[in-house]
């Protein structure tokens, strides 16, 4: 799924979540809809072609053994990444799985984040909202 330095012990494994929740201008691919290109669980089809946008993604839970592995990807529904504004990161939330956004999981990975950063950009389809310290 990514181009990414992830550590050793990480590795997508069967999480294609990107995949879905990630828009990819180069494809028109909106987020929130599986990319045509994933074989879910199993991953990128087109790995090697992949466009810039996703070579670029990186994946939080990959990069940093210090997220726990119940935070993985796949099992809360969620992921957070890097953001373009300042001190800040997306959280981005699958929307078929509304629940999630109450889950223990994920209030937990929000609180984790606000102590890094001063925004966190909660993105779940259509829906999204800034949560400040």
């Amino acid at each position: 799924m990514t181009d990414i330095a992830a550590t050793p012990s990480r590795t997508c494994g069967d999480c294609t979540l990107c995949c879905k929740l990630m828009g990819v201008p180069e494809l028109k691919k909106p987020s929130a809809r599986w990319c045509a290109s994933c074989d879910q669980g199993k991953g990128c089809t087109v790995y090697e072609e992949r466009p810039p946008s996703c070579r670029n993604f990186q994946c939080f839970w990959l990069m940093d053994e210090a997220f726990p592995e119940e935070f993985r990807p796949d099992r809360i529904h969620a992921l957070a990444a890097f953001n373009d504004a300042p001190d800040s990161c997306v959280l981005h939330v699958d929307p078929a799985h509304p629940k999630a956004t109450r889950s223990p999981e994920v209030q937990a990975l929000t609180d984790a984040l606000l102590k890094t950063y001063a925004r966190v950009f909660f993105v779940s389809g259509k829906e999204s909202a800034m949560l400040t310290r």
